[in-house]
């Protein structure tokens, strides 16, 4: 009966180092991967600003010239309701 618990004892010491092992495995291949992945994700945000900023700069351009056409629209209705009012006074 000793030498079973014997053999329990190495075979648990074992396993013991084992999973050790294994977490230090896991734990260098995470450190590994991280960095990776850090890396991607900087380079993801990079791009999501720089295209931000280009979206941001196009709806700022694109508002001005809508205010400018509208601008220019109400210039034209009030140059033709002054015709118009010009015509309806002569008669």
């Amino acid at each position: 009966m000793n030498t079973e618990y014997l053999q329990l004892g190495a075979l648990g010491i074992i396993f013991i180092f084992a999973i050790k092992e294994f977490f230090a495995y896991m734990k260098a291949r995470k450190g590994k991967n991280g960095t990776d992945c850090s890396k991607m994700v900087e380079q993801l945000e990079l791009m999501n600003n720089n295209h931000l900023n280009s979206i941001s700069k196009d709806i700022v351009s694109g508002s001005d010239r809508v205010v400018t056409a509208i601008r220019e629209m109400h210039t034209d209705v009030s140059s033709r309701l002054g015709e118009i009012k010009g015509k309806l006074d002569k008669r």
